[in-house]
């Protein structure tokens, strides 16, 4: 068959169709069912226009080949894509499964630890169970065991109040037996602070320090009878008489002591003696008021009690009589007051030159420590005689105004060889000192006296061949 030419070129079956068919063959399985019959009808066509409409169907459809094809290359590479991309899911599928296996294997062992653990915990829960059965054991005998020492405690308790209640009472009698006992020893020791010589050492010294006292006191003043102080010495000789005595008083009043005051100085040193001796022998300092009942009082006891005892009773009725009466410094001035104001006034009954006021005021400046001295040293032997000296009582002695000389207790002033005896005293110028102590004999006591030291006396004969004045001013 000839087919008309298009365009110059004569139309050839196998230019147009056989590719066309060999593509149809490659795509077949891409094409629809309806390429087939428009197959058919194509190569039933029939005329020129036919051709046409042939050529533009075959264009079409090589169109459609190469968009086919381009398709299928896409295809193709996508589908090496999905190859490519299905070979890694594999291998991480894989390596998914070796992971979960692991982690299967993992989880078994974890599961098979975890029941090992079970199985131990359960042991562990019932050795702890067992355990603290057991401590619970424990516990309840020791509870029990707590009640019983709790009770065994309660009981100690009790014994140990009525131990700590017998011990208290016990504690209260020693102490009351221990204050008796001491009690008991102070009045039963016959310990004393100081011995005889010892003693006998103070009476010494006081009476040198008034020794020398009195005679700086007669030297530093003048004496010598003036009217405008008649007034004065009647008043002075008035005052010194109850100390002094008559006699000391008319001689002092009627002795012209100019020339020598030694008869000033022997009533001063008397004055001075006997103001000592009552501070040694004093209870209180006159501060209670009680020195002649403490006296007599002791006076009994001593009568009638051991010296052990009477001489405790003394030590501890004197300490404390003192302790109340008054202030030790108030003691103190009031007897340097005392003694000064009675030494002015002997010198003013003396006939001094100067008046009381002046007499008074020089004395105090020039013999006021001297005089405080003196009070020091009695107020000590106080102390040393009436407290510290219990195994037998001393006391310092002196010759009373018109007392008989006595050779066995005193001695003369003036030292002189002769006989004193029977002769008048006229002062005491230094003291002497008496021991008297209650001893046993048999059943009954006795007392055992002795003088250790004589007190110096001077007699009246002193103012023998002394210069006097007629009248007594």
């Amino acid at each position: 068959m000839n087919s008309p030419t298009t365009g110059g070129g004569v139309f050839s079956l196998s230019t147009y169709w056989v590719p066309s068919v060999a593509f149809a063959g490659l795509v077949l399985r891409y094409m629809p069912c309806s390429i087939w019959g428009y197959l058919k009808r194509l190569f039933t066509f029939d005329g020129g226009d036919k051709l046409i409409e042939f050529q533009s169907r075959v264009r079409e459809f090589e169109e459609e080949r190469r968009r086919l094809e381009n398709v299928n290359r896409e295809l193709t590479e996508e589908n090496r894509g999905l190859k490519t991309e299905n070979a890694k899911l594999s291998g991480l599928l894989q390596k998914a499964n070796e992971e979960y296996k692991r982690l299967q294997n993992q989880l078994q062992q974890a599961r098979d630890g975890t029941a090992a653990t079970q199985r131990s915990l359960e042991k562990e829960k019932q050795e702890a169970a067992k355990a603290k059965a057991a401590h619970q054991e424990d516990v309840n005998a020791l509870k029990r065991q707590l009640e019983v020492k709790k009770s065994e405690i309660a009981g100690a308790k009790n014994d140990l109040q009525r131990s700590q209640a017998k011990l208290d009472d016990v504690t209260a009698l020693l102490e009351t037996r221990s204050r008796e006992l001491k009690s008991a020893q102070v009045f039963l020791t016959t310990a004393d602070t100081h011995s005889g010589a010892e003693v006998i050492s103070l009476i010494d010294a006081l009476n040198a320090e008034i020794l020398q006292t009195c005679a700086f006191i007669a030297d530093s003043f003048e004496f010598a009878r003036k009217p405008e102080h008649a007034t004065e010495i009647k008043e002075g000789c008035t005052r010194i008489s109850e100390l002094m005595g008559p006699t000391m008083t008319h001689l002092l009043s009627t002795i012209q002591h100019g020339a020598d005051p030694l008869l000033v100085q022997v009533a001063l040193q008397g004055a001075t003696a006997e103001f000592s001796r009552w501070i040694i022998m004093t209870w209180d300092f006159d501060g209670l008021q009680a020195e002649q009942p403490l006296a007599e009082i002791y006076h009994d006891v001593r009568s009638s009690e051991t010296q052990a005892i009477s001489g405790r009773w003394r030590a501890l009725t004197r300490a404390h009589a003192q302790k109340v009466s008054l202030q030790q410094d108030d003691v103190h001035s009031t007897m340097v007051t005392h003694i000064s104001d009675t030494l002015v006034v002997t010198m003013v009954a003396a006939g001094c030159t100067k008046n009381y006021a002046d007499v008074y005021r020089e004395f105090t400046q020039k013999f006021g420590e001297r005089v405080s001295n003196i009070v020091k040293m009695a107020v000590r032997l106080n102390k040393v005689m009436g407290e510290e000296v219990t195994s037998a009582d001393l006391w310092p002695t002196h010759g009373a105004a018109g007392d008989k000389f006595d050779s066995a207790a005193m001695e003369d002033f003036e030292s002189q060889v002769e006989d004193q005896t029977e002769k008048p005293v006229l002062c005491t110028t230094a003291l002497g000192l008496y021991r008297s102590e209650k001893v046993g004999v048999g059943d009954a006591f006795e007392f055992k006296n002795a003088v250790l030291k004589k007190a110096k006396v001077a007699l009246e004969s002193i103012a023998d061949g002394l210069d006097r004045e007629d009248a007594t001013p």
